[in-house]
């Protein structure tokens, strides 16, 4: 697409241009978004917060908050909800809330951003507080902002609250709920366990479900061990989104959680004969003015054997602890030490090891995933935030991780 806007000369497109910028950024390339919001001639407040927004990497976003500063364009109302929305997004919640709290003036955007931003981290109780701090300043929420709260109380299982917003947004605003709402809704229920109501709220939708509730759904299924409903659901999802590998998988999770694996080799089997390719798992961090990028099973990597050594260590001690360990995400039907070299290469794992050998003692660990943490990882994130004595915060494709002290903010739920 890129190439084909440069062959036809639309570069100098401004609405294009951004959406290039958001594009690379969501996708992890941050170099690419900046050499593209470089070459914008006429940069427009979009241009700046994509880029603000979008960029994910903590010291390049406090370098722009510099230059912010020294210009003196914090007192832009659009500025500052993009600089309140980068450190949310970067895991520096405490200095976004610090931020918003010195915005004079906040309209709705800006309480809406720091409502999600405690709502991605996990904090829901927070998020709520704003929210109602939001109407007592006189700010009445829109269908953004009831998206947002809602997707607090989802990542905090906060089920009752859920229900009492999504309700007060329709019988006391009159504000019909969206896709995004109806999904937020199903992935509540769905992940409290209340699978045959989230399936019976799908159907009583006046509008057509599409794949996110659907899969949120199917989530649900591979949390509570429903295999017959994982199948009904999954059928629905493979007739949406043919050609979206993950499904599969986390059908292929369902089976191997329930240790059908004859199930598993057939879902396998298919994912071949339609030629599928999987996306590799991908980790990265920010060290040393550069990132350093994790690929699963990667062993190319110059401190790879320094890695390996330390997950093998930390491996054992978790065996040895009796520290629970989730290789059936493996897939594979094999013992359980073949698992366990299998499960080393995952790609978050070997970021939070590459952190903790050479990050200085104290310093936060901060890990970004392009996909959703296996349950796998997520336990050795747990377990080696107890034994280095170092929070780790790890942000995967639905939400942050902080893990401190062998406790994950997600309580397991994500």
């Amino acid at each position: 697409m890129h190439r084909y806007i440069i062959k036809n000369g639309m570069g100098s497109n401004s609405p294009v241009a951004n959406a290039l910028m958001n594009m690379y950024a969501k996708c992890g390339s941050v170099e690419e978004a900046r050499l593209v919001f470089s070459q914008i001639l006429a940069k427009d407040i979009v241009s700046w917060n994509t880029m603000i927004g979008g960029l994910a990497a903590l010291d390049k976003g406090r370098e722009i908050h510099g230059h912010i500063l020294r210009r003196g364009y914090f007192s832009d109302l659009h500025v500052a909800c993009a600089l309140v929305d980068m450190y949310a997004k970067c895991g520096l919640l405490v200095l976004a809330q610090l931020l918003f709290d010195m915005i004079p003036k906040k309209d709705l955007i800006s309480w809406t951003v720091m409502i999600a931003g405690y709502g991605m981290h996990g904090f829901g109780n927070e998020a709520i507080s704003t929210f109602k701090k939001m109407r007592i300043a006189g700010i009445e929420p829109d269908e953004s902002s009831f998206a947002a709260i809602i997707n607090a109380c989802c990542h905090s299982r906060l089920l009752h609250e859920g229900w009492r917003f999504f309700n007060f947004m329709r019988n006391e605003y009159g504000i019909e709920p969206k896709l995004d709402h109806y999904a937020c809704m199903v992935d509540l229920l769905s992940h409290a366990g209340n699978l045959s109501k989230a399936y019976k709220f799908i159907m009583s939708m006046p509008i057509e479900p599409d794949a996110t509730i659907w899969g949120a759904l199917l989530s649900g299924c591979r949390i509570h061990h429903d295999v017959k409903l994982a199948e009904k659901v999954a059928e629905n999802l493979f007739e949406l989104e043919p050609d979206n590998t993950r499904y599969y998988v986390v059908l292929a999770n369902v089976y191997a959680e329930a240790e059908k694996w004859e199930e598993v080799k057939k879902l396998q089997e298919k994912m071949r004969k339609r030629r599928f390719e999987q996306n590799l798992g991908c980790s990265w961090i920010e060290f040393g003015g550069r990132f350093n990028i994790f690929v699963a099973g990667n062993t190319k990597h110059p401190q790879a054997k320094r890695i390996d050594a330390l997950l093998r260590k930390l491996s054992l001690q978790m065996k040895n602890g009796e520290y629970s360990t989730k290789l059936r995400y493996a897939l594979i039907n094999e013992d359980n030490m073949e698992k366990e070299v299998i499960q080393c290469g995952h790609s978050e794992k070997l970021a939070m090891a590459f952190a903790i050998l050479n990050l200085p003692p104290g310093r936060t660990v901060r890990v970004t995933k392009n996909r959703r943490v296996c349950g796998d990882c997520h336990e050795m994130g747990k377990f080696m935030s107890k034994t280095t004595n170092s929070e780790i915060l790890l942000r995967d494709s639905n939400r942050f991780h902080h893990f401190k002290d062998g406790i994950c903010s997600c309580r397991g739920f994500w």
